[in-house]
């Protein structure tokens, strides 16, 4: 008759890859979030990079003001480069941190839910702001637009903080 051995033990070998097994997947998960926090990171140059491109078309459109002839198709011509501009920084933004996680819009959405309508309502309440005191058309445009630059920066440097703390607390 064999003998009864106690099943619920596992032999000493056993034990030993399963704690390393263990190990391994608390590696990998470790891994993983480390690398949906740095997707989550903004590279520096972004935000100032973001006022000068939102900027710029306005301060050429008002430059133009008046003008007339090739100056207007000069406006014109540097607002579709700064849209462009702007899908560029993106994407930039987005390979800069070394690991593409894209995020679904409705997760990039809930994530900016207090950012993007501070930074919507500041740039608004200076354009506003501007126009009640009787600045012209184009000086309330450029006012707006770089307070929304600014509050873009002041977002990415917010978040690279908190990404940068969850790091810390990860590692």
């Amino acid at each position: 008759m064999p003998s009864q051995e106690n099943k619920s033990a596992p032999p000493e070998g056993e034990d030993r890859s399963a704690a390393h097994a263990e190990d391994a997947l608390k590696g990998v998960e470790t891994a993983r979030e480390r690398a949906r926090l740095t997707s989550g990171r903004v590279p520096a140059w972004y935000g100032p990079a973001v006022a000068v491109v939102l900027v710029l078309p306005s301060a050429v459109q008002a430059w133009s003001l008046g003008k007339g002839g090739w100056t207007a198709a000069a406006a014109l011509l540097v607002s579709l480069l700064g849209l462009a501009a702007v899908f560029a920084l993106v994407r930039a933004a987005r390979r800069g941190t070394g690991v593409l996680v894209t995020h679904p819009l409705s997760t990039r959405l809930r994530r900016s839910r207090i950012a993007l309508p501070a930074v919507l309502a500041a740039g608004l309440l200076a354009g506003g702001v501007c126009w009640v005191s009787g600045a012209g058309e184009a000086a309330t445009r450029i006012t707006a637009f770089a307070v929304w630059g600014l509050g873009v920066w002041g977002v990415c440097i917010a978040r690279n903080a908190a990404v940068d703390r969850a790091l810390r607390e990860l590692a």
